[in-house]
């Protein structure tokens, strides 16, 4: 047993490297910029969610199985990408506040690594589905709308979606690069 405390000594005696202030300060600053740009990707989508679902009851969407369907799918994306997020944030949110800062960087390096099955999975199977269910809806549009505005949803879609998956990206590699950042601290 005297081997486990030699052990045990020689582990709680070594030298465990000392990250600068400013570099604390920094990853932290990075991490709360992250944070306040989720909470308004969030609140978009909430709004988005809303929106489709006033969308839904307002075209009465459940009288048309393909429309119901499509708006479905989109309304679904949305909620289950709000929820991931939400509990994302939540579990950051709740590490424990009186860690010292080389355990909350471990914290911070193993959150953003789960991310990355997030972010490389997760969110290009929602992204594809979102615009799967918009798809469902364009014959219904075609149908129903006149043929210069069912053009311009058809435009500005291609353009609204390209928008989204580079602002998607762009945080993508936000978090990678804090994630980098971290990992050489």
């Amino acid at each position: 047993m005297s081997d486990y405390n030699d052990i045990k000594k020689q582990w709680a005696a070594r030298e465990i490297p000392h990250m600068s202030k400013r570099a604390t300060e920094s990853i932290i600053q990075k991490s709360n910029s992250i944070r306040r740009k989720q909470r308004i990707g969030q609140i978009v989508l909430v709004i988005t969610s809303v929106i489709l679902i006033l969308f839904f009851f307002y075209i009465s969407a459940y009288k048309n199985a393909v429309v119901f369907l499509g708006l479905g799918i989109m309304i679904g994306s949305l909620l289950l990408r709000i929820a991931i997020e939400f509990f994302a944030m939540v579990k950051k949110e709740n590490f424990p506040a009186d860690r010292d800062m080389k355990k909350f960087n471990q914290d911070l390096i193993t959150f953003y690594r789960r991310r990355k099955y997030i972010h490389y999975i997760v969110t290009p199977a929602l992204f594809i589905s979102y615009i799967i269910g918009f798809v469902m809806l364009l014959p219904s549009f075609k149908e129903s709308l006149s043929s210069g505005f069912y053009l311009y949803i058809l435009a500005s879609s291609v353009v609204i979606f390209i928008a989204l998956a580079v602002l998607i990206g762009v945080q993508v590699r936000r978090e990678l690069k804090l994630l980098s950042e971290l990992l050489e601290e």
